[in-house]
């Protein structure tokens, strides 16, 4: 930091692009954002217009922008490094004790605020204290974005500034190397990454337009820490993947003075979450080679992130259906082998709550009670796919249109792609004549495929350049959060297949999930080699989200800079 290189101008790109509310999804606010990321890289140049540069705007369905600027070497080679970033951010609601939520995306006057909150409290919690130490330093910017992931970009825009820079002699450095750059900044990745997935096909379209070869992707998502130990910082080589297991809820209503007629729907979802949530036999693990080290890394259990009943309103009667969906990280896992997990811990949930009903029953009645006997159910477990067959039974061979125009009906209803699964699930399971109680079992949107750590130039190159650093660097394998990464390289084989298996919205006529076996097929085209050097902070999508400016806006900047240089070496 005696010499610093990048900090300033990273600093700078960052606060600016904070202070656009480029919350996703937001169509004008993302492209304001995508049209001063153009601006920036482009300053250099008079109207933007310079004969080795190249820039664009690639457009998603609902119409919001990535932004790509090709800058070319002299040497007319085809060998070329993504840059990539993306630039939406979550939410801002917690944002609403300082008075206005806007105030996260203004570093200065939030820090004021926070400062005023944090001297007028007598005890603060572990994250407060941690924020508040860190506050005082004057090394973190704090603010909704500082991490995750303005900087991510802002450290993107310098770089391709840096290398398209000419000096007192008119020379730039892009120039010396063999190899060109691509900055690519995506709206959407919080969502469900339809910035991404829209620039895939430019992508190919501009690999064989300019006649380039991707040799790699540095993507400049956020790093955290992964243990106690607040100074290490990692580099990735590989991402995680997402499924999102998701089951509709059959039970059986009745009256609430007499329970033991019926099964809760609310209380199979119940033990479903209580049968999956952090279960330890749903962690992934994936041992492999990294460099000269065989490392073993496993993936965070699932986590619920809806439970449900599908009651419309107040009555005195027991939920006759739910919906749960839960996120799971997964790294070599494929749907079909998920597929079989989720029906097995479906079986055991339901299991479960019938043994309760039975072991309630005869408590009730030892202590005198009266109610009728519990019937003897006909438990059911069906995966989608097995619905869809028992459907087309049922209806023949006009299913498809059927089910095209009750998404087109149920599109306006949904407020998303889950509500929508869960929707056309409940119509089928009518259709069917699926009785509870059930569980039938399915993928809602988004799918990201995990990428696999692999030795490339990429790997081999910022292996070299992190041993001339001070800091405590480690080259590891999955990054390991949500990221576009995912839609750069395909590593799972017949995903198509087992996704239009057992995901109800995808390969569907009405294209209302971007996702589909076309798109994977031009990821699989794609093929690119992934590696994840990003700025460091914490709380990424909290209250307290910062970034820590030293590492992120000086040493970041400065590893990236020179792995581009060491792949490039001519």
């Amino acid at each position: 930091m005696q010499n610093k290189i990048w900090f300033d101008e990273v600093l700078h790109f960052t606060k600016t692009l904070m202070g656009i509310v480029s919350v996703s999804p937001n169509i004008k606010n993302e492209n304001k954002c995508a049209d001063v990321i153009r601006d920036l890289t482009l300053a250099p140049y008079q109207n933007g217009k310079q004969p080795d540069v190249f820039s664009d705007f690639w457009f998603t369905e609902d119409g919001r922008k990535n932004f790509a600027c090709l800058l070319r070497s002299k040497r007319n080679s085809a060998k070329t490094i993504i840059l990539m970033g993306h630039f939406d951010t979550v939410g801002v609601d917690d944002f609403a004790r300082y008075g206005d939520v806007n105030i996260a995306f203004q570093p200065e006057q939030l820090i004021e605020e926070m400062k005023k909150y944090f001297q007028s409290k007598n005890d603060l919690d572990i994250s407060e204290q941690s924020a508040w130490t860190h506050l005082q330093t004057g090394d973190w910017l704090f603010g909704r974005g500082s991490v995750d992931m303005k900087s991510g970009v802002a450290i993107n825009i310098a770089i391709l500034r840096a290398f398209a820079k000419p000096d007192e002699n008119g020379n730039r450095l892009i120039d010396e190397l063999d190899g060109n750059l691509l900055l690519l900044a995506c709206p959407d990745e919080e969502i469900e990454s339809a910035g991404v997935l829209a620039a895939v096909p430019n992508l190919l379209k501009l690999r064989e337009k300019e006649n380039l070869n991707y040799i790699g992707v540095i993507n400049t998502d956020y790093t955290a820490p992964r243990n106690e130990n607040e100074n290490t910082r990692f580099i990735y080589s590989g991402t995680v993947g997402k499924l999102l297991p998701s089951f509709y809820i059959l039970g059986v209503r009745t009256h609430v003075g007499e329970i033991f007629r019926g099964v809760d729907a609310s209380h199979i979802a119940a033990e479903l979450v209580r049968e999956i949530n952090l279960n330890p036999t749903w962690m992934d693990k994936w041992t492999g080679k990294l460099g000269n080290e065989t490392i073993t890394e496993i993936a965070v259990p699932p986590v619920a992130l809806q439970m449900r009943d599908l009651k419309p309103l107040y009555n005195a009667e027991t939920a006759g259906d739910a919906f749960v969906y839960v996120n799971w990280l997964t790294l070599q896992i494929n749907p079909l082998e998920a597929m079989k997990k989720m029906r097995d811990s479906a079986k055991q949930a339901l299991g479960q709550v019938m043994r309760r009903v039975e072991e309630s029953y005869q408590a009730f009645s030892n202590l005198g009670g009266q109610s009728q006997t519990p019937l003897e159910w006909n438990e059911l477990i069906i995966s989608y796919d097995e619905l869809l067959h028992k459907a087309s039974q049922e209806f023949g061979d006009t299913l498809s249109g059927w089910m095209k125009n009750k998404v087109d009906e149920f599109s306006s209803q949904a407020k998303d792609s889950r509500e929508l699964s869960c929707l056309l699930v409940a119509e089928l399971a009518k259709l069917a004549k699926i009785n509870g109680p059930a569980i039938i079992t399915f993928f809602s949107p988004p799918y990201y495929p995990s990428v696999l750590p692999q030795e490339n130039e990429l790997t081999r190159s910022v292996a070299s350049v992190i041993h001339e650093f001070d800091d405590e660097i480690q080259l590891r394998g999955f990054f390991p959060y949500i990221s576009d990464l995912s839609y750069m390289r395909l590593d799972t084989s017949d995903v198509s297949v087992n996704l239009k298996k057992n995901m109800p919205l995808f390969d569907l006529e009405n294209k209302v999930y971007l996702l589909d076996s076309n798109k994977l097929n031009e990821i699989k085209s794609l093929n690119c080699p992934v590696i994840n050097i990003g700025p460091f902070g914490r709380d990424a999508h909290g209250l307290y989200e910062r970034v820590y400016m030293p590492y992120s806006f000086e040493t970041v900047p400065q590893i990236i800079c020179q792995t581009i240089k060491h792949v490039f070496a001519k």
